[in-house]
């Protein structure tokens, strides 16, 4: 049972057009909320999934999802759980502990709203993509109007900046898509 549809037009289609033909054997998600996401790359790919979140919701949330967010989780994969590994905790923790580089074909960032925030998991998540990955970031437009540094498409916009030489941008909509360069 879904209480929102935030994954909606973009998020699927964008899934649709990069995620699908790349036809992930290992995928990770930082940020899952109840798993809309999760469930497309369930019922998409033969995938392995590892979802990091505080499942505490963000701050744009309703305290009431803290004590059903993990529960809402756990039901709406139930039928895919063996190909799942749940992470409960923050982001900057847990990716500093994934001891091998390289590891996924798909990283999906669609954690905490703030700029820093959005480029932490970036930077730490980035050398887990194998070369030729694809990365998504979501709520790339999320929060116009809003301070800077309380949106998470400035950390994603300086993440790009930096990194701009080692990827390469498929798609700006209401999401990012980048694809890992290849060492040559």
């Amino acid at each position: 049972m879904f209480t929102n549809d935030w994954f909606g037009i973009t998020g699927k289609a964008n899934f649709e057009k990069y995620v699908a033909p790349l036809s992930p054997a290992d995928s990770l998600e930082i940020g899952c909320y109840e798993g809309r996401a999760s469930v497309w790359l369930m019922e998409h790919s033969l995938t392995n999934l590892t979802v990091i979140d505080t499942f505490k919701g963000s701050d744009e949330h309703d305290a009431q999802f803290e004590t059903t967010m993990l529960k809402r989780f756990e039901e709406n994969i139930e039928p895919h759980k063996e190909r799942v590994v749940i992470k409960v905790g923050t982001s900057q923790h847990f990716l500093r502990e994934i001891p091998i580089a390289g590891q996924y074909d798909f990283i999906y960032i669609d954690g905490a709203h703030y700029a820093m925030n959005a480029l932490e998991d970036a930077v730490l998540a980035f050398p887990l993509l194998k070369e030729g990955g694809i990365m998504i970031f979501d709520d790339y437009t999320w929060g116009r109007g809003m301070h800077p540094l309380d949106i998470p498409s400035t950390g994603t916009d300086a993440f790009l900046h930096i990194y701009g030489n080692k990827l390469t941008v498929l798609e700006k909509n209401s999401q990012v898509v980048i694809q890992k360069n290849t060492s040559k």
